[in-house]
């Protein structure tokens, strides 16, 4: 009685190779009749599994962080739609909200619009996009993000500066075409490089790890803020490029301001954001204040009076209980006691 093909395809052991067992496997076949052929079929399939179910052995395992990363984005990418319908919901209740606010007589205030052609800020800020090849594609849709915010304070200036963005090509400009009309933004875009637009002697390179501080906004001069969401991987990428060019560049004055718990680094935006307040009018100090996230702040720079500033991560002390440890400060009280007793 002659053996089939599914108990052949059972049988062989892993020192036995892929080819040794499909040629046993077709001369069984070839004894069987032609009404058969339903079983070949099965036969080939189960060869194929076998030889897949090989190759698998030989790959090499994920990590736990890879695996758990992978199931993360399958997660993210099940809940996409129920974001997608939650987002639509938030807007139309968003709608309905104003319109009964307007029924009721209350005042909705608009969102400013407006326009650099119409600005009397003649102040040039540029974003340098040239960072494409050091960062990954979640790091540039982090970097798009924070352009898109960019955008958003500018429209929402009094006069809002001259913006633009530099080396808008490749990777990042394919990002940018995901934001629905980004096209259409009241911004200038251009693919040459900076150093291509603008003159060398008006350029100043904002960048943290420059010596030179940034004391002043000239409206003469044009800021450029690297595009470049770094986690201190890069370090030291922005301050190559201005040595490399020949051109001025100058730190923002946090550490004359602020004593910061975290890397000074900041995100575009937050940059931005400083440099547009101080445009307006504000104090550097209010401007790094008012824009730096708590998590980041641990104390403000003031010898007058540090408790009027109130928003940072930790409640804020007298000069004298700075100064003065918590051990040298019970002294002291013992000592006045003492002295009021006398």
């Amino acid at each position: 009685m002659n053996e089939s093909p599914e108990t052949v395809l059972l049988k062989p052991n892993h020192d036995t190779d892929a080819s040794t067992a499909k040629e046993t496997v077709l001369n069984e076949i070839g004894k069987r009749s032609l009404d058969e052929s339903e079983d070949v079929c099965e036969s080939n399939h189960k060869i194929c599994k076998l030889e897949k179910e090989k190759d698998a052995g030989q790959s090499i395992p994920l990590s736990k962080r890879q695996l758990k990363k992978i199931q993360k984005q399958q997660i993210w990418m099940e809940k996409k739609a129920i974001r997608k319908e939650l987002n639509k919901e938030k807007k139309v209740e968003k709608k309905k909200l104003k319109a009964h606010m307007r029924e009721l007589g209350v005042e909705v205030s608009k969102v400013k619009r407006n326009k650099m052609a119409d600005s009397t800020c003649k102040q040039r800020i540029v974003l340098d996009m040239s960072y494409d090849n050091l960062m990954s594609d979640k790091d540039l849709c982090k970097c798009s993000n924070q352009i898109l915010r960019c955008y958003g304070l500018n429209r929402r200036m009094d006069n809002p500066m001259q913006l633009h963005i530099c080396s808008y090509e490749g990777k990042i400009r394919e990002i940018m075409a995901k934001h629905n009309g980004s096209e259409f933004w009241d911004l200038k875009y251009l693919e040459d490089s900076f150093d291509k637009v603008f003159q060398k002697e008006e350029i100043v390179y904002l960048t943290s790890d420059s010596m030179n501080v940034l004391e002043s906004i000239d409206e003469n001069k044009v800021y450029i803020i690297g595009g470049l969401v770094d986690h201190n991987s890069c370090k030291g990428a922005s301050l190559k490029i201005a040595n490399d060019l020949g051109i001025a560049h100058a730190r923002l004055p946090i550490d004359e301001h602020i004593n910061m718990q975290t890397r000074k680094i900041l995100t575009i935006n937050h940059v931005f954001e400083i440099i547009s307040k101080v445009v307006s009018g504000i104090s550097w100090k209010e401007a790094l204040i008012s824009t730096l996230p708590k998590r980041k702040m641990f104390s403000v720079i003031d010898e007058e009076d540090l408790l009027k500033y109130d928003n940072c991560s930790l409640d804020y002390r007298s000069k004298l209980e700075i100064e003065c440890p918590e051990v040298e400060k019970n002294e002291n009280l013992v000592e006045e006691n003492v002295s009021l007793e006398n």
